[in-house]
């Protein structure tokens, strides 16, 4: 196929990730926009790469200040697991392309991604400046993207207490875009007598809720050595919450979850990532602390709260993921696994959940017979704010983890 002298287009890079997680990061092809910046969008028919599966996706552009979306679909011919993936593109008359993307194990935690591409036709040869340009660009975005992985991690970051206090470690976990923003006023308080360990996911790249909470765990265990912990969470960080509760190899004492949820509202979590997917990231950045103070507040005297700055700088492509995994599922399986004394405090005038007493009144009925207390923080809404809601909650955080 490769008749053109500068084709095929192709380059490999070395990265410090063991092969198993390259693949999962590559395999969900939803989650390619979040690591590989040529992507706007993509899926796969059966949600499964496969021989015969139809890839459906859509290029940002080659400069950023080209106005446009390149769509394109294509056949999956070759798919090796762990090893390549290779699709061809017949998307109209006199163009053929064939691309593969290549995994190697090199051993020791150490992988080698390539990318690969050739095209023939009259169609190709017609616009071939453009379409050489454009799988350059394909290219080395992809194998930036590949590099990327290897610093996309769970970082653990330390508020309060330095010094050993008596009490144990509290391990906290946010809200969706995964900054510590949204809990930063609380834990500096709780800070004040322990040590706080939160966990900065921004920059994960996992596939599934599940998959997340192994990394949190394996990040928070160097830290806090074997000994007792407490955990706390908030938002969909409460089911992580909930899931670390129950491992082994965390010895977790007492349970705190603020603004917990079972179900929400699935339809509208669609619009609001179709929206964010569609929104410019001028628009997105902009639109962002508004749509959060009203989904999230109310605010009072809050404004100034870390949180809405978080949501200026967030990442749309990880809070779409994010959101997809809230769509279609029922935390309260992961929630009334809770075996162990717990904290439950969720905000009177909660918009995030479609109904807050009948969430309220459904979280109690998950706990009864445990060792799990439900309050209702009359000032709060999902996100605690403002200043006396703050205050109370923890005030209620500080009594109960004494």
């Amino acid at each position: 196929m490769a008749r053109d002298p500068e084709l095929p287009i192709e380059g490999h890079v070395e990265i410090p990730v063991p092969i198993d997680r390259l693949w999962e990061a590559f395999s969900d092809v939803r989650d390619w926009p979040t690591w590989n910046p040529c992507f706007w969008t993509a899926h796969v028919r059966g949600e499964r790469l496969e021989r015969g599966a139809k890839l459906v996706w859509a290029f940002n552009p080659i400069k950023p200040w080209y106005l446009y979306k390149m769509p394109a679909t294509a056949r999956i011919v070759e798919c090796d697991p762990g090893r390549k993936v290779t699709w061809e593109v017949t998307a109209f008359p006199g163009f053929h392309a064939r691309h593969s993307y290549l995994l190697e194990d090199l051993g020791a935690g150490r992988s080698r991604f390539g990318s690969w591409e050739v095209a023939e036709g009259p169609t190709y040869r017609l616009t071939r400046r453009f379409w050489l340009a454009h799988f350059r660009y394909v290219c080395r975005s992809s194998l930036e993207g590949a590099s990327s992985l290897a610093g996309r991690r769970v970082q653990v970051r330390r508020f309060g207490a330095q010094a050993d206090t008596g009490r144990p470690p509290l391990v906290a976990i946010p809200g969706i875009d995964g900054s510590p923003a949204s809990i930063e006023p609380i834990v500096r308080r709780l800070g004040d007598s322990r040590p706080v360990l939160v966990a900065d996911y921004r920059a994960e790249v996992n596939p599934t809720l599940e998959r997340l909470t192994d990394e949190i765990a394996e990040a928070v265990a160097p830290e806090v050595g074997g000994g007792p912990v407490d955990v706390l969470g908030q938002s969909i960080g409460t089911v992580v919450a909930a899931q670390l509760a129950i491992r082994k190899g965390l010895d977790v004492r007492r349970v705190v979850l603020i603004g917990p949820f079972t179900r929400l509202d699935w339809p509208k979590l669609r619009l609001s990532n179709l929206m964010t997917r569609l929104s410019p990231q001028w628009l997105y950045r902009l639109s962002g602390p508004p749509l959060m103070a009203y989904e999230c507040g109310p605010v009072g005297d809050g404004w100034r709260h870390p949180f809405f700055a978080a949501t200026f700088r967030s990442d749309p492509e990880g809070v779409i993921k994010r959101t997809r995994w809230e769509i279609g599922r029922d935390f309260a399986q992961d929630l009334e696994r809770i075996d162990l004394p717990g904290l439950v405090l969720i905000g009177a005038k909660d918009r995030f959940v479609p109904d807050p007493q009948r969430e309220v009144e459904r979280l109690r009925s998950l706990f009864v017979g445990k060792q799990v207390r439900v309050e209702v923080v009359p000032e709060a809404g999902h996100v605690l704010l403002p200043t006396t809601a703050i205050e109370r909650a923890a005030r209620e955080i500080e009594a109960f983890l004494a």
